[in-house]
């Protein structure tokens, strides 16, 4: 029996509508090949770029006068490039007439080490510093620091706007509606697509840089903290109202108390987002170890970057490690009789040898200053060099080889099908899988987005980077798969992915760039990679626990009447996770879709190097907030059909 065969007769019936649609599309677009492709060149305006252009220079020039600058967005600006500035002044920017900033690099150590230690373990504590000193010997302590103090403080502002409007949105299901649609729009949104208007409006610099990244981290708060509530156990809640408990005491000392532990799961993903963001919010002024990366991949200077971008790997592990330390630390008894004791006097024994190290950082200068004679970045950026270079002389044949032949072959047709068919024709094909797959509202909304990025002008670009994310997202899918059933069904293989897994989901984007670049050059064979790296950690995690979910009484039943594991697997734990798939391969899309966009550093093209020349070039500013703008609509586009493909799969009959 064939694999279509297998299928429930429903599903059976879509596969050939959309092979049916995905055919004659393929005969149309070779029969129509090279008409009405709307290809501009770089330099090419259209009417929608020349108004967001002059919108763009209306907006610079009313900034001096405008009630709503001078009264909102130029004092809100200055306060927090204050407050960020605040506490750069305290761990990495040196007062006005020093040569240290108020703490030293060794009280910087001891103080993040006893604040580790104090809400979880020493042995977190201990890794915490050795990753911050590591991060002074590869010679970028300046840096790590900016980006320390940027992400510390971005990761406040955020709180304080995202906790309350979570617990609101966890106890008032009109709230959780209204701001549901911009959680969701937020998630779809890639980076960046932020970053030039908010450096039109709040200029290039710590401002903007700090409000992209609230603007990145504040829904994963909110989402969080409102699941938080929403998931509380009724028995508690129940027992506090029946002793006449009003809704703030019921909120204080029952349900915060009772979801804080996830509440801390949420500042976890939030200092992480944050941090991930800090690093790309460089492209508009963010001090840190971002400029380092950008430079890098200016001038492909692989050594620096990898020196950079070890920093990067290293503070976002001593973030993860730590946060993550202190929300197990959360759920535990806390500690009784000797233990107290141990515990009481480490935290004294520690509170002194910060005190000290912090002193001895305000006044002895190979405290305060980290010393050069530790610095190793040089011979690490050396070493990456020779590597590299070894990497790409030697296999040639997997490098540019594979790069050429994948380009070739895989990549030219798919991109040739969709920017060099008719636009027309190409929209309507959407729209009817779309139709086969969603429904008719989603093709409705589909073909009204995809013709609003013909109006843009702005379509050809878009099919460039819609080629990209699909061919990476089937890879993603690909890897995905197979290796979340394999992790779902071995605890061992899952054990042995979880560090990979986790180094995956930490690292910022960016980081890929710079060893991708320096493999494949800039190409879109290299944006693809980087989007399958990127996204390939959230697809395995959510296919391996829709796998280990399926009920085990299924899987021994089909062992026992003598399948084989290839049998149970298609047949079985695939079938019975169908919603995991689905979620994964959605997620999968949008993750691809902000590192194909970001890939226009890499040469990738499309709307993505649009946004990013724009930000260089006045003349093109118009028509990189128009390729901002023609991203969301293509990112709609896709999360609306996988997600109605989704709900429809989930009322069909099994």
């Amino acid at each position: 029996m064939s694999t279509l065969e297998s299928l429930p007769a429903w599903m059976r019936k879509r596969s050939t509508l959309v092979f049916a649609v995905l055919g004659v599309w393929i005969v149309l677009g070779t029969v129509f090949s090279g008409i009405h492709t709307l290809e501009l060149s770089t330099a090419t305006n259209t009417p929608v770029t020349d108004w967001f252009r002059e919108l763009a220079a209306s907006i610079r020039g009313s900034r001096a006068e405008s009630p709503l600058f001078v009264y909102f967005f130029n004092p809100l600006r200055g306060a927090i490039e204050g407050f960020i500035e605040l506490i750069r002044a305290l761990i990495a920017v040196p007062a006005s007439g020093n040569i240290i900033p108020v703490i030293g690099w060794l009280g910087v150590v001891a103080l993040v080490g006893y604040i580790v230690y104090a809400s979880s373990n020493w042995r977190t504590s201990l890794l915490s510093m050795g990753l911050l000193t590591a991060c002074g010997m590869l010679g970028v302590w300046t840096y790590t620091m900016d980006t320390l103090a940027m992400t510390i403080g971005a990761v406040l502002l955020s709180l304080a706007i995202a906790l309350p409007i979570g617990i609101w949105a966890g106890l008032n299901d009109r709230v959780m509606a209204f701001i549901r649609p911009v959680l969701d729009l937020a998630q779809i949104l890639p980076t960046l697509v932020y970053l030039a208007p908010l450096a039109l409006v709040f200029l290039i610099g710590i401002a903007a840089a700090t409000i992209a990244t609230m603007i990145y981290s504040i829904p994963i708060c909110v989402r969080i903290t409102a699941h938080a509530i929403r998931s509380l156990k009724a028995g508690p809640i129940e027992a506090a109202e029946s002793m006449g408990s009003t809704r703030g005491q019921m909120l204080r000392k029952v349900q915060l108390p009772m979801a804080r532990r996830t509440i801390i799961l949420g500042i976890n993903q939030t200092t992480l987002a944050a941090l991930s963001f800090v690093v790309i919010a460089a492209l508009i002024g963010a001090p840190g170890l971002g400029k380092p990366v950008i430079e890098a991949l200016t001038i492909r200077n692989v050594g620096d970057g990898v020196v950079a971008g070890l920093a990067v790997v290293f503070l976002a592990v001593m973030l993860d490690r730590a946060t993550t330390a202190a929300v197990q630390h959360s759920g535990q008894l806390p500690p009784e009789g000797a233990a107290l004791v141990r515990r009481r006097i480490g935290l004294v024994i520690g509170a002194i040898a910060t005190v000290i190290a912090i002193y001895l950082s305000r006044f002895q200068l190979w405290a305060a200053v980290f010393p050069e004679e530790l610095v190793i970045g040089e011979y690490i950026a050396n070493a990456a060099d020779a590597v590299t270079e070894w990497i790409t002389s030697t296999f040639y044949f997997l490098t540019i080889g594979l790069n050429e032949n994948f380009t070739i072959h895989v990549l030219n047709r798919i991109e040739g099908l969709l920017a060099n068919t008719p636009w027309y024709i190409t929209i309507i094909a959407i729209s009817l899988l779309a139709a086969i797959i969603g429904g008719r509202f989603v093709a409705i909304l589909s073909a009204v987005l995809l013709g609003a990025i013909v109006l843009i002008g702005l379509w050809n670009d878009a099919m460039v980077t819609l080629t990209q994310v699909l061919i990476a997202t089937a890879i993603v899918m690909l890897i995905g798969v197979i290796m979340g059933v394999l992790a779902g069904r071995s605890a061992r293989i899952e054990r042995a992915l979880k560090p990979i897994l986790d180094a995956g989901q930490t690292l910022p984007a960016f980081v890929y760039l710079v060893p991708v670049l320096a493999l494949f050059g800039p190409s879109r064979f290299a944006a693809i990679v980087c989007g399958v790296f990127y996204a390939t950690p959230v697809v395995v995690r959510v296919v391996a626990d829709g796998v280990r979910g399926v009920p085990s009484d299924m899987v021994e039943a089909a062992v026992s009447s003598g399948s084989s594991t290839t049998q149970v697997v298609t047949k079985v734990q695939l079938p019975a996770s169908k919603r995991s798939l689905l979620l994964g391969a959605n997620q999968g899309m949008i993750f691809v879709l902000a590192v194909v966009v970001i890939g226009g550093f890499v040469g990738a093209g499309g709307l993505g190097y649009l946004v990013i020349v724009g930000q260089s070039k006045p003349e093109l500013q118009g028509k990189g907030l128009a390729a901002g703008l023609a991203i969301v609509l293509l990112g709609v586009v896709m999360d609306r059909i996988a997600q109605a493909g989704a709900r429809r799969n989930e009322k069909k009959p099994a």
